[in-house]
C-alpha cells in the first residue's frame, strides 16, 4: 500500500471522526463503527479503526494498556506512539502478550484486530430447533435494515417494548412507523417510565456516555416525538411500564426480535436475535407482550397489581 500523505491522515482521522459521532448520535455499538471506518476508508487497518472508533489518541492507548498491567500487578510496559503508529500500519506486528492486552483494551477478538482468523463455526440444527431465522451480534447498519424492512413490510402488528431505542423516531424509522399505522396495522409501544426507579437503576450500569440516560431529555427528544405520532393515528399507541427489563422485544408480525441488554454497556452493544413463530423461544418472547398488553387493559391484574406494577398510556 501507497505511503499516506500527512495531508491525506488529516483527511482520514476528519472522516473517522464523523463516523464516530454519527455512531455516538445513533447508539450504534464500536465494533459497528470501527467496520464503518474500515469500509469507508480503506487506507485504515483495523487496528488503527479500533482506536479511531473508540475516539483516543496513540498517548491514552498506551496509557490504557499501562494501567491494565498494572491492574494485573505487572510492570507497564509504556509503549511509545511511534511503536503503536507501525503497529496501525502493519510495519510491525506486536507480540502475542501485547495482542492480548490489545483484544482486552478493546474487548474484542484477535481477528478483529487483524491477527488471525476466526475458525469458529456455527451447528446450524441446534439454531434451527430454537427458532432462530437471524442474528446480529450487535446494532449495526445491516440490523437496522433488517428492522426498516420488518417495519415496512408489517401488515398484522407492531410491539415494540425495552427502555425504548432512540433510533424509534429516526427519520428513517418514525414515518415508517406512522405510515403502518395510517395503514391500519396496530403499532404499540413500551416504554419505561423516564421517571421511575427502574430506569434510574438501569442508567447506573450504563455507560457514562449513555445520551438519554437525562429523563427530561429522553421525554423531549424520544416521548414528545411518540405521543404526536400516537396522537395522528389512532392505530398508533404508547404506554409507559415501571419495572426493570433485561432485554428489548420487537414484535413485527410473525417474528420477534430481541436485544439483550448487558452491564456497563449500552444496550446496542448486545446481540440481536429474531426467532420465528415456530418453537418455544417466540412463544416465551410474546407471551411477555401478551402480559403487557393484560396489564394495560386490566390495572387491577393481580397478582401484579398489589406489588405496584404499571402498564399505562402515555401521559406528558
Amino acid at each position: 500500500m501507497a505511503k499516506v500523505t500527512t495531508r491525506k491522515r488529516g483527511e482520514i482521522e476528519r472522516r473517522a471522526n464523523e463516523i464516530r459521532f454519527d455512531g455516538i448520535r445513533r447508539g450504534l455499538a464500536v465494533e459497528e463503527t470501527a467496520d464503518r471506518i474500515m469500509r469507508e476508508l480503506p487506507e485504515v487497518f483495523p487496528l488503527e479503526a479500533w482506536r479511531l472508533a473508540n475516539g483516543w489518541t496513540r498517548a491514552e492507548v498506551a496509557a490504557r494498556i499501562d494501567m491494565l498491567y498494572e491492574a494485573d500487578g505487572l510492570i507497564p510496559p509504556a509503549i511509545d506512539a511511534a511503536t503503536l503508529c507501525r503497529w496501525e500500519l502493519g510495519e510491525r506486528r506486536p507480540g502475542q502478550e501485547r495482542i492480548d492486552y490489545l483484544c482486552r483494551l478493546y474487548r474484542t477478538r484477535p481477528d478483529r484486530l487483524g491477527y488471525g482468523s476466526d475458525h469458529t463455526g456455527a451447528e446450524v440444527t441446534h439454531m434451527q430447533r430454537a427458532g432462530i431465522i437471524d442474528a446480529y451480534p450487535y446494532t449495526s447498519t445491516e440490523s437496522e435494515a433488517d428492522l426498516r424492512d420488518r417495519i415496512s413490510a408489517a401488515r398484522h402488528r407492531i410491539n415494540l417494548f425495552g427502555l425504548t431505542r432512540n433510533y424509534y423516531v429516526h427519520r428513517e424509522v418514525l414515518p415508517l412507523l406512522e405510515a403502518r399505522a395510517a395503514a391500519g396495522v396496530p403499532v404499540t409501544v413500551y416504554v419505561m417510565d423516564p421517571w421511575c426507579p427502574s430506569r434510574k437503576d438501569r442508567y447506573r450500569i450504563e455507560p457514562a456516555e449513555a445520551t438519554m440516560e437525562d429523563p427530561e431529555r429522553y421525554s423531549r427528544e424520544i416521548l414528545v416525538p411518540l405521543s404526536l405520532a400516537s396522537e395522528r393515528h389512532k392505530a398508533f399507541r404508547i404506554f409507559t411500564f415501571n419495572f426493570p427489563c433485561s432485554f428489548a422485544i420487537e414484535e413485527i408480525d410473525d417474528a420477534a426480535r430481541v436485544m439483550l441488554y448487558g452491564h456497563g454497556m449500552r444496550g446496542t452493544q448486545g446481540p440481536i436475535v429474531t426467532f420465528g413463530s415456530q418453537g418455544p423461544a417466540y412463544t416465551y418472547l410474546t407471551d411477555q407482550l401478551r402480559w403487557l398488553e393484560r396489564l394495560a387493559e386490566d390495572p387491577a391484574f393481580e397478582p401484579w397489581a398489589s406489588k405496584g406494577i404499571r402498564v399505562k398510556p402515555l401521559s406528558l
